[in-house]
């Protein structure tokens, strides 16, 4: 999906990623060699990913506030699954630690080459820290006006994530540093694992309260007079996506056309009608992924001006005076009429229109 319509990476990628840093810990304790593999896999996919992700966060505003509190969990997982190199990897390899020559051998191999990239993966997450509270402070204002929604609950997984990262690297830095145990450096990673946990931990009991309190809202939503949405694959995004026009820039300041499109085709949802259970198409779902639905009148606005951009893109000598000035390109991809049954009464879906044609009054008149 990356690939056809063109999007970058950004932290809601990584919950495909850090999979692997995860599947590594679990396959080292079958198959060392095994586990060795994936987390190489999952340190090689960090480096090509995150320092994008990162880039792209500070660059486009319209990234959600639970997007960017996902980085969290990028580096976090890869320093997990690291820590899988400061162990023997074989009964034999233990037996052998015994040995007081290997055992230094070993120790002296793991100062030199294991613990500078630990190091590192610790300084990143500390950045992504950083990185993750600025970016909710910035979007603080629009994000709490957005009712509760499966959306929130992914503040919970980062941060404990990030809590588990900071307890691994403890553990190498305990096991292999020269220093004195009671050190600056050590005593402030100590109480910042222990603030780290703390919060992780507080939060993720208060959203999982709040998460099962919606639960039973979220399972048996009302769609009886719902504007039904179109389908994805005819929607005025989709073409621009398949087109390869609504591509992501590592500067923008719009939202995903992804993004748009997923708030505009909405999701299926399994409704009681006449007896029976039906799938149903409807935007009255609180979430969509990682970012909390748009309201209509938002969506419509952000939509515009993507088709904006797209068009000034493709004219660059084209006079934008104001949100309405679409040229002949922009008609082409004016969606055709429909008209959707509900079980009361056909609806037109007037989200399928363009938005400046309504501001105009008339679906007939030209620009």
């Amino acid at each position: 999906i990356s690939v056809v319509y063109k999007t970058l990476p950004e932290p809601s990628w990584f919950p495909n990623t850090i999979g692997i840093g995860l599947a590594a810990v679990k396959m080292f304790l079958y198959w060392t060699m095994g586990g060795y593999i994936l987390s190489g896999v999952s340190i090689v996919t960090f480096f090509m990913f995150y320092f994008v992700a990162l880039y792209r966060l500070h660059t486009n505003e319209k990234i959600s506030a639970v997007v960017c509190w996902l980085q969290l969990s990028g580096p976090a997982v890869v320093l997990y699954g690291y820590s899988i190199f400061s162990q023997a990897g074989s009964d034999e390899d233990e037996l052998l630690l015994l040995n007081p020559e290997y055992k230094a051998r070993f120790f002296d191999e793991h100062r030199k080459y294991y613990m500078p990239l630990n190091h590192l993966l610790f300084a990143v997450c500390v950045i992504s820290m950083a990185s993750a509270l600025y970016c909710l402070k910035t979007r603080w204002a629009s994000f709490r006006s957005k009712e509760f929604s499966p959306a929130h609950v992914g503040f919970c997984a980062p941060l404990a994530s990030h809590a588990n990262a900071i307890q691994a690297y403890r553990a190498a830095l305990n096991k292999f540093s020269l220093s004195p145990p009671n050190t600056l450096y050590k005593e402030f990673i100590y109480r910042y694992w222990c603030l780290s946990l703390i919060c992780g931990t507080v939060l993720s009991v208060i959203l999982t309260f709040k998460f099962l309190k919606h639960l039973p809202l979220w399972c048996q939503i009302d769609v009886e007079d719902d504007e039904i949405p179109p389908p994805p694959d005819e929607t005025i995004l989709t073409r621009l996506l398949q087109k390869g026009e609504a591509a992501d820039a590592m500067n923008q300041n719009f939202v995903s056309a992804a993004v748009l499109q997923a708030n505009e085709s909405g999701a299926l949802v399994r409704v009681l009608r006449d007896g029976r259970m039906k799938y149903v198409r409807s935007r009255r779902m609180p979430s969509m992924g990682f970012d909390p639905i748009m309201n209509t009148s938002e969506f419509m606005s952000e939509r515009d001006r993507l088709i904006q951009h797209i068009s000034y893109a493709a004219k660059p000598t084209l006079d934008r005076g104001g949100m309405t000035s679409f040229d002949d390109a922009i008609r082409d991809f004016q969606e055709p009429e429909r008209l959707r049954a509900s079980s009361r009464r056909n609806k037109l879906n007037f989200m399928s229109f363009d938005a400046s044609t309504l501001m105009r009054g008339s679906f007939s008149s030209g620009v």
